[in-house]
């Protein structure tokens, strides 16, 4: 008996390596991905109605109060592209709200990475237009900052911690052209962490010229938070 334990036991741990090795290629694999151990600084804004001029795809429209934000994140640990850092900006959309009721999402621009292989999967299965770029964190007093760019551009934000962390959870849409003629297509992330509430104070977007990031503009600043230790996964 002991001997058919060690052999199950050497059998399932000898599945998980292989199972793993993907994660480490040159290419991501196929989605879905699985992100863990992830810390997200994120404002909400609304945009300038006139800074978002053609650049949604066709058959979407922003939402009413054109709402959205950006977000500055990095995900350590997961399978399929972990670990790495994204910084990107993002307008919410009429209809498509996802289950747990929060309006859809579409990216308009933005980094993943360092590796290229993050933001080439990004595009390649999710149609995000974003580029190849690094992001990061950090605390000086009772100030939270997450910055992330390429050279060519990056996005600043500064939020005030301003209450405790409470558990919570629930599913983001994001919905951008599918490719290939395949119409739009719809990346589903349930997620789970600590969300803290937190004051926006500050917001810095540039991009190079002719991209989404050097055309938009934030109108006002609703809204700051932070998600400690975060779980969440990228699925179609």
């Amino acid at each position: 008996m002991r001997y058919a334990t060690r052999y199950a036991t050497a059998a399932v741990l000898t599945t998980l390596s292989a199972m793993a090795l993907p994660a480490a290629a040159e290419n991501a694999p196929a989605p879905p991905y699985l992100m863990t151990d992830a810390n997200t600084v994120t404002i909400a804004v609304t945009w300038k109605a006139e800074s978002l001029t053609g650049l949604l795809p066709a058959g979407v429209t922003p939402a009413e109060d054109l709402s959205g934000g950006l977000n500055v994140y990095d995900a350590e640990a997961g399978y399929g592209l972990t670990p790495y850092s994204a910084a990107y900006a993002y307008v919410n959309l009429a209809g498509w709200d996802s289950a747990s009721g929060a309006p859809a999402r579409h990216i308009l621009g933005g980094w993943y990475g360092p590796d290229p292989k993050v933001a080439a999967a990004m595009r390649t299965h999710f149609g995000a237009a974003v580029a190849t770029g690094d992001a990061g964190q950090t605390e000086d007093g009772d100030l939270w900052t997450g910055t992330g760019g390429d050279g060519a551009g990056t996005i600043e934000l500064v939020v005030r911690p301003s209450g405790d962390c409470v558990a919570g959870g629930g599913t983001l849409n994001y919905v951008a052209e599918a490719g290939g003629g395949a119409g739009l297509g719809l990346l589903q992330i349930p997620f789970t962490g600590d969300y803290c509430m937190a004051e926006p104070v500050s917001v810095e977007i540039s991009g190079p010229e002719g991209s989404a990031l050097a055309q938009i503009e934030v109108d006002e600043m609703l809204a700051g938070g932070r998600l400690r230790n975060g779980a969440f996964t990228f699925t179609k």
